[in-house]
């Protein structure tokens, strides 16, 4: 095995990580990768996001207004590009396009970081008491704080634009549903990276492609049926179709469409976890 470079901020997270399972229980399973309660499984994840989030704006000026910043220059671009340049005739345009850019900013950022996310943070799976599957599910609810950020900036638009809805209230269960389906991803893709390093490589440019596939900036009933129907299987096209339809008033998904999204969501959570939980024991071997 090649010597892995030295690494202070990561040597920090493992013995925190360590600390912090030291702290909150006593009760994991002696044999292979550890086990931990749903709860103390959560308690681990948030102080490891709180660790990233505060690593990743320390010393810069702007600190954690730099992603909100990001969205808001491409929504920005988007707008000036679909809206005056190639006008698409939706109304209400730049809340059209950051409804959709917000779900899908913290899609391809989560599962961007998170398919690296065991590599990157190989000295982490060095510490015998940390489940190994806590990684990539801290990989992509860093950016869901980016989406809690984002949601005011949204609020604010849409009291511009006539107001803000009564079914706003269901935006909490599309996060839940969002982050399911990233979670299975994540699993997949981080644990299939170890083995096979072109998984990044793979992951980016799949992500370069769905961001066209996805109704970002624009929606599905603009195009024609034969190809609304193949971009629907794309679940993120429902998720994003489903956030216009409670904000803007837009058409609902179908109930089969529905139906199908939650289905793949839930199919690849548990794929995902089974495949991750199966070879998680060669991860330290093969890094």
């Amino acid at each position: 095995m090649s010597q892995i470079p030295y690494d202070t901020r990561a040597d920090e997270a493992a013995h925190d990580a360590s600390v912090q399972l030291d702290t909150s229980t006593s009760e994991l399973d002696s044999p292979g990768a550890p086990r931990l309660h749903a709860s103390l499984f959560r308690e681990l994840v948030f102080h490891l996001v709180k660790r990233e989030i505060d690593a990743t704006h320390r010393m810069t000026v702007l600190g954690w207004a730099w992603p909100l910043a990001r969205q808001l220059a491409q929504l920005a671009v988007l707008v000036f590009i679909f809206g005056s340049v190639l006008h698409l005739g939706i109304k209400d345009f730049p809340v059209f396009v950051f409804s959709g850019l917000i779900a899908w900013t913290w899609f391809a950022g989560g599962i961007g970081v998170a398919t690296s996310s065991l590599i990157a943070q190989r000295h982490l799976l060095f510490q015998p008491r940390l489940p190994p599957a806590v990684l990539p599910i801290v990989a992509i609810t860093v950016p869901l704080v980016d989406v809690l950020m984002a949601l005011p900036v949204l609020a604010i638009m849409l009291l511009f634009n006539g107001g803000i809805p009564w079914t706003a209230v269901f935006i909490p269960v599309l996060i839940l549903a969002q982050l399911v389906l990233m979670a299975g991803i994540a699993w997949l893709v981080s644990a299939g990276s170890v083995f096979l390093r072109d998984i990044p490589n793979i992951v980016a440019v799949g992500l370069n492609i769905l961001f066209y596939l996805t109704p970002v900036f624009y929606g599905l009933h603009t195009i024609p049926q034969k190809y609304a129907s193949f971009l629907k299987l794309n679940p993120m096209a429902t998720i994003v179709d489903s956030y216009r339809a409670i904000l803007l008033g837009e058409a609902y998904p179908t109930l089969p469409t529905i139906a199908y999204t939650i289905v793949v969501a839930l199919l690849l959570t548990i794929l995902g976890y089974a495949v991750f939980n199966r070879v998680q024991h060669r991860f330290v071997d093969s890094l």
